[in-house]
């Protein structure tokens, strides 16, 4: 035994686990069977031996975060600690159906929330103040990806389902603005300028402001963020 658990507690899951996947069914059609175990380890330990076996048999991992919970920021999954296997098996799917960019967004959000959670440590130790203005232009876009993207309304009428091809234009708009305002910071102009502007604020809004059938509308955010950071360049 490990812990005090059995020591056939490895083979139990597999079994229970294994039974997931595609099937043929009864009736002669094809269904599949979808398993989403719950562990709630005490204390938080994912090295207990329920936890650690479960991630063996599981491709996805969802880490729940007290402290998002606490935040009231829902779903409450931590972003870092997270992950999927199955992003590679669906990568042709993406590709095939919401083109190359839908990848390529999503990596580059992942990589400034990666980004951003080495930074807090720092900003945790010696505040954000003496951070440079890049530095805190990625915790500015990651606020925004946090608040405007990953937080969800369950109770929203627009935040209830969001459409991949919504989700995609969000994602370019919030990506759009984050190089735009680099090459501010890059001539020296102050983050605060950028800030003052209001357009991180208005991208945490927009998935309530933009309605899931008028998707033209990213257009306009667009074209809103080039004239604003461009009056800052000139």
């Amino acid at each position: 035994a490990e812990e005090g658990f059995p020591a056939y507690l490895p083979s139990r899951l597999a079994e229970f686990y294994e039974r997931g996947g595609r099937a043929d069914v009864l009736s002669g059609g094809e269904g599949s069977v979808t398993l989403i175990g719950a562990v709630s380890p005490q204390g938080s330990d994912f090295s207990e031996p329920v936890t650690q076996n479960t991630k063996r048999f599981t491709r996805v991992f969802w880490a729940l975060d007290k402290a998002l919970a606490y935040a009231r920021h829902y779903p409450a999954i931590n972003w870092i600690d997270s992950y999927s296997e199955y992003f590679n098996d669906l990568d042709p799917w993406f590709r095939e159906n919401l083109g190359d960019e839908f990848v390529e967004y999503r990596n580059r959000i992942s990589a400034l929330l990666q980004e951003e959670s080495s930074l807090m440590e720092i900003v945790k130790l010696i505040g954000s103040d003496v951070l440079p203005d890049d530095q805190k232009l990625v915790i500015e876009t990651a606020r925004a990806i946090r608040v405007g993207f990953l937080q969800q309304n369950a109770f929203h009428a627009e935040d209830t389902y969001v459409p991949l091809e919504k989700q995609k234009l969000m994602m370019k708009v919030i990506l759009h603005l984050h190089e735009k305002a680099k090459e501010v910071v890059a001539r020296e102009i102050p983050i605060s300028k950028i800030t003052e502007l209001g357009l991180f604020d208005k991208l945490t809004k927009m998935k309530y402001d933009i309605p899931n059938n008028r998707l033209e509308m990213f257009a306009d955010y667009l074209k809103e963020i080039d004239e604003k950071l461009g009056e800052l360049l000139n």
